[in-house]
């Protein structure tokens, strides 16, 4: 684990979703990207030893793992959708990963974003979903507490990346060059209590934002 010296600005990874006015995704559709968009820009050779990347991501694994995702629209997109990273598109919904950076140091195109703003809706989320022998990656968000938007797109994508590092190199090699699919489920607590006991990753959080220290935010589970 990385030791910041003191006075030094935490890293972060920033995730962007793009919500048009008129057309915004849903919030399963943007947890979706997001997760793939995490994943994806990990496993490309630019963040691999010796790509352009590499420094910033190491920097930042070495530390503690922050996301933080806002939101774009318009020019302000267009403007992100130039900065170094990878976006993933999924069911209407487009969100850019960005190479980690200091929180000091954001490009202004990305500090100007928000960081909250009122909840999209859903209307075809699933309560269930089961991974398949080979198929996507299914994450689950925690049901208790409500996760904001932001939280959850962040969770998510900590659950695509700690897959990546728990699966079997087989297997991952499969996910990898299926393009990373995950779909992403909203249990009930009933459901949620049993999952909890067979996923493969289990996300902690840190405490930095929203929910308190130790709180499970979201699980992952593959066949």
């Amino acid at each position: 684990m990385h030791a910041d010296p003191e006075g030094e600005a935490p890293w972060a990874m920033q995730l962007v979703a793009r919500v048009e006015r008129r057309a915004p995704p849903t919030r399963t559709a943007v947890c979706a990207a997001a997760a793939g968009a995490v994943v994806r820009l990990l496993a490309d050779e630019r963040a691999q030893p010796g790509g352009e990347w590499y420094p910033r991501v190491r920097r930042w694994t070495d530390g503690a793992i922050r996301k933080h995702c806002r939101r774009a629209r318009g020019v302000a997109w267009e403007r992100v959708a130039a900065l170094p990273g990878v976006t993933v598109s999924e069911a209407g919904a487009e969100v850019r990963a960005l190479v980690p950076t200091a929180l000091d140091a954001l490009p202004r195109e990305v500090a100007v974003l928000q960081l909250s703003g009122s909840e999209l809706d859903d209307p075809d989320a699933s309560a269930a979903v089961d991974p398949v022998p080979g198929g996507a990656v299914v994450v689950s968000v925690a049901p208790e507490p409500f996760l904001p938007l932001g939280k959850a797109a962040a969770a998510c994508g900590h659950a695509a990346q700690l897959t990546a590092l728990r699966m079997p190199a087989g297997r991952l090699a499969a996910w990898s060059g299926a393009g990373f699919p995950v779909v992403v489920e909203h249990p009930d607590t009933t459901r949620w209590a049993r999952l909890r006991l067979l996923a493969g990753v289990e996300v902690v959080d840190a405490g930095f934002t929203v929910v308190a220290p130790g709180t499970t935010t979201a699980l992952a589970r593959w066949a």
